[in-house]
């Protein structure tokens, strides 16, 4: 395999870059100008320029890849431009998807997110088959995710799979996104949240799903990546106990949820600041499904790790660069 990760200095894209290392296959590594890439250059991976509004450097970036990892699809940082999104999210893919045919790649790995998994109408777990068969209307983030993988799904120029990971935790969440709700319960902030299910992955498996992926003779098309699927107020009260801080406020309604990210999201736009709970966030928890990731586990040979080894590994990573107070500073604060 001949790799391009586009994403590659974010959260998932460095985990995705130390296991493509770790099975021997050195990854050609893209970014954009603006990006801290000092942990790709640690890993002394080569990179290049890959601005995603840029149909020149992309095309350049994917001379001689085979496969090429999309790990960089527009993440808007507030919820509130649902038209704006759409746009720069589905030109971008757009350029992406043009550049890849158009160097011969032979298959695109595009991640989405466990967003566009649907209800299953009949209850129970929902699987790959469970498909919104419209974009669903109660948020940006959704809604968004669900045109890009749609748009991805329709491209008969080359291969496309599509993994679909729930909220990744893990080490190299430098931004603090999916850890964002645990970070603030080891920090003893309050954290204001709704209730519902909440999907998770550890970030090291998506990236072993993903180079799988890439290797596969016959892949699936798509595939949940999902380790469990618990309820968030349990969650957030065997979070506190484990790190020693006092148990979760009550839960807001979804209404109220929704009104106080609104309002928060409003704020961050004027201040530049970020909200105290992402729109994004709260519509992933109010309408969070349960899944069955079996398709993962017997297609991919995938086991994914409990959560106790998860959270192991990311208080030893956040704790090392300081996202986590040291184990000595939170005993003496205690």
């Amino acid at each position: 395999m001949k790799p391009l990760v586009l994403g590659a200095a974010g959260f998932l894209g460095i985990n995705l870059v130390d296991a493509l290392v770790a099975a021997g296959i050195a990854p050609r590594c893209g970014r954009r100008t603006r990006t801290n890439v000092l942990a790709l250059r640690q890993r002394k991976v080569p990179m290049v320029q890959a601005d995603l509004d840029s149909p020149e450097q992309l095309a350049e970036a994917c001379s001689g890849v085979d496969v090429l990892f999309h790990l960089a699809g527009h993440y808007p940082r507030l919820s509130l431009d649902l038209a704006g999104a759409l746009e720069l999210g589905l030109r971008q893919l757009e350029n992406v998807l043009d550049a890849a045919a158009l160097a011969g790649v032979k298959r695109v790995v595009y991640v989405s997110s466990t967003a566009t998994v649907a209800p299953r109408a009949s209850g129970g777990a929902s699987t790959e088959a469970d498909l919104f068969l419209a974009p669903p209307t109660f948020g940006t983030y959704h809604a968004l995710k669900w045109q890009m993988e749609a748009r991805a799904l329709r491209e008969d120029r080359l291969e496309v799979i599509v993994a679909c990971p729930a909220a990744c935790l893990g080490p190299w969440d430098l931004r603090v996104g999916t850890s964002a709700l645990l970070v603030a319960t080891a920090r003893g902030l309050p954290v204001p949240h709704p209730d519902g299910i909440v999907s998770w992955v550890d970030a090291r498996d998506v990236a072993l799903a993903l180079v799988r992926l890439g290797l596969h003779a016959a892949p699936p098309r798509r595939v949940i990546l999902s380790a469990e699927s618990p309820r968030l107020q349990p969650l957030l009260g065997d979070l506190a106990r484990r790190y020693g801080a006092a148990p979760p406020s009550l839960p807001l309604t979804a209404m109220e949820a929704v009104a106080f990210c609104d309002e928060e999201e409003t704020r961050a736009a004027r201040s530049g600041g970020r909200p105290a709970l992402a729109r994004e966030l709260a519509d992933l928890i109010i309408h969070g499904v349960e899944l069955d990731a079996s398709l993962a586990r017997s297609s991919l040979d995938l086991q994914f790790r409990p959560l106790a080894n998860t959270l192991d590994a990311f208080d030893e990573w956040a704790r090392r660069v300081r996202i986590l107070p040291s184990l000595n500073l939170q005993e003496a604060q205690s």
